[in-house]
């Protein structure tokens, strides 16, 4: 497999901050100079170090009276909303929407906290992998909770287990119709997903109701295999369950086609879904399936012949191999000398946008309040919406667009209306500024700490030391000398080198002058804010 020796070059912050991006969302240099002291087999094993699943989200508003306050009387502030706390059957239609949108913006401020803290993990790049391949539409932060709690348990582990376990959630069997599947009505929504986007893939067709890797026929039996399945406690999200229905189910033997090597899958009740997808699971296919999604989450959208036959089929043998643990192929992959060649080959997706530039800047929520520290990430999850990435609602049930629309790929998170919001973002966290978010003003102080930033750069007094240690930060890679004359003007227009460096030294000799210091502050802000709007800032 020479594709996927091990890297064998210089382990140094630049392949670091490589495998920490691709892997995690958004890096500081101090996570940087960790995985740098760990060594690349190191940084790996900490990536996929297991760790306890976090504390549930929090009630992070008081209760007030006013029209535009959160009513949640059941839920105490500081504490979480999860367990034991169904909407009260008295509330009055406008009060429950205001309890439903006070835990659903809860517990989506929630999820980016578990981002933008994830450390040196691959768990949340995971999470949010399978949240993109198992689509389920959520209506309900309890049933949304439920959900990605799955996914969460479930990332780093088994995909054959993980499918089995999203065949009969509650949210996966009201969403793709599962719990309306029965002998007298057959629903064939789920198991015609659970072919096409979930386990193998349809594959070209080759005839009338006949694909690559199953057929119409296998849809239909499928379904029957899958009947039976209902859900109860929708009056109360936290006691839904689901439960097999024997007399819903359609009794005797299912026949799958020539593509399943006319496999029979016997009766067996509540646990024929689990023959089934075993049975799906014993074809090849399913493990190059997921080795292509996990390679167009990783590393690049374009699988050529090449790729396919040196690491997509070398990867899923390997997979195979181990029953679908997904882990032991995605460490070689991650260490592998290709890993390394694709660089600045993906646009980077909404969300790594943004915690790319929080974290990269030091950017972190606030810790003196529940409040602050929520709302500092509400506001990322509607950034992140409003330029296209969504989570817990995606546009269809295949996902976002950029890991299955050929030939665009990761270029659809960029056009003429998205571009513009995503530089805006970004520029107004270093400077300041106005966000217009679903028609709401978001007024944003410049939040990002230039001045600690640029005291950790050996020799920032040098304009150009600067600017470059910048650009291998932010970037990861060295720029233009074009480029560092453009962004030095940004910083001392039309001034020679010695002005920026006596004002920064003077700076340093006594900081404690503020006219000096929100002068030193206004020009790294610029020059900053600029940077952040380029498009080396826009890929990884």
């Amino acid at each position: 497999m020479p594709y996927l020796d091990n890297f064998s070059g210089n382990w140094t912050a630049k392949e670091a901050r490589h495998l920490l991006k691709r892997t995690s969302f958004g890096i500081t240099e101090m996570l940087v100079s960790e995985a740098v002291s760990l060594g690349l087999s190191g940084t790996i094993d900490q990536l996929f170090e297991q760790s306890p699943l976090p504390e549930p989200p929090l009630k992070y508003r008081l209760d007030g009276t006013g029209n535009n306050e959160i009513i949640d009387p059941d839920a105490n502030y500081g504490e979480t909303w999860i367990n034991g706390l169904p909407i009260p059957t008295a509330a009055t239609d406008q009060e429950k929407n205001k309890i439903l949108n006070s835990r659903t913006r809860s517990l989506y401020a929630w999820s980016f906290l578990q981002m933008q803290n994830a450390g040196i993990s691959i768990r949340e790049k995971l999470t949010l992998f399978w949240h993109n391949h198992f689509v389920a539409e959520n209506i309900n932060p309890h049933r949304e909770f439920f959900y990605i709690n799955i996914l969460r348990t479930n990332a780093l582990g088994n995909f054959k287990e993980l499918t089995k376990q999203i065949t009969t959630d509650p949210n996966m069997l009201l969403y793709l119709s599962g719990s309306q599947n029965s002998n007298t009505a057959p629903n064939e929504n789920y198991s015609r997903e659970l072919l096409e986007l979930f386990s193998i893939g349809k594959g070209d067709a080759v005839g009338n109701g006949d694909y690559t890797n199953y057929t119409e026929e296998d849809v239909v039996e499928m379904a029957k295999a899958l009947t039976g399945w209902r859900v109860r406690g929708l009056n109360n999200p936290n006691t839904l369950t689901a439960f097999f229905s024997n007399n819903k189910h359609t009794s005797g033997d299912k026949n799958l086609s020539h593509r399943f090597n006319n496999a029979i899958i016997s009766e067996n009740g509540e646990n024929e879904y689990k023959d089934l997808i075993d049975k799906i699971f014993e074809q090849d296919e399913c493990s190059k399936f997921i080795t292509r999604q996990l390679y167009i989450w990783f590393v690049n959208a374009e699988i050529s012949s090449e790729i396919e036959t040196h690491i997509i089929e070398p990867l899923a043998e390997i997979i195979r191999d181990h029953n679908y643990e997904i882990e032991p192929a995605l460490k070689i992959l991650l260490s592998s000398e290709h890993f390394f060649e694709n660089t600045f080959c993906m646009i980077k997706s909404p969300i790594d946008l943004m915690l790319s530039a929080t974290k990269s800047l030091l950017l972190s929520a606030p810790t003196t309040s529940i409040l602050e520290e929520y709302e500092f990430a509400v506001i990322l999850h509607l950034a992140t919406s409003d330029i296209g990435q969504s989570i817990f609602h995606h546009p269809d049930v295949a996902g976002w667009k950029a890991y299955y629309q050929k030939p665009l790929y990761y270029k659809t998170w960029v056009n003429n209306y998205l571009l513009p919001k995503r530089l805006q973002y970004c520029k107004v966290l270093v400077t300041g500024g106005v966000l217009l978010i679903d028609e709401r003003e978001y007024t944003v102080p410049p939040l990002v700490p230039v001045l600690l930033i640029v005291s950790s750069i050996t020799n920032a007094d040098n304009p150009i030391v600067l600017i470059r240690s910048l650009a291998n930060q932010l970037f990861n890679y060295e720029i233009s000398q074009n480029q560092i004359d453009s962004l030095k003007d940004i910083l001392i227009p039309g001034l020679p080198d010695f002005e920026w460096t006596i004002e920064y030294s003077d700076y340093l000799g006594d900081p404690s002058d503020t006219a000096l210091r929100i002068s030193i502050e206004n020009k790294l802000r610029n020059l900053i804010g600029t940077m952040v709007q380029m498009s080396e800032f826009q890929i990884m």
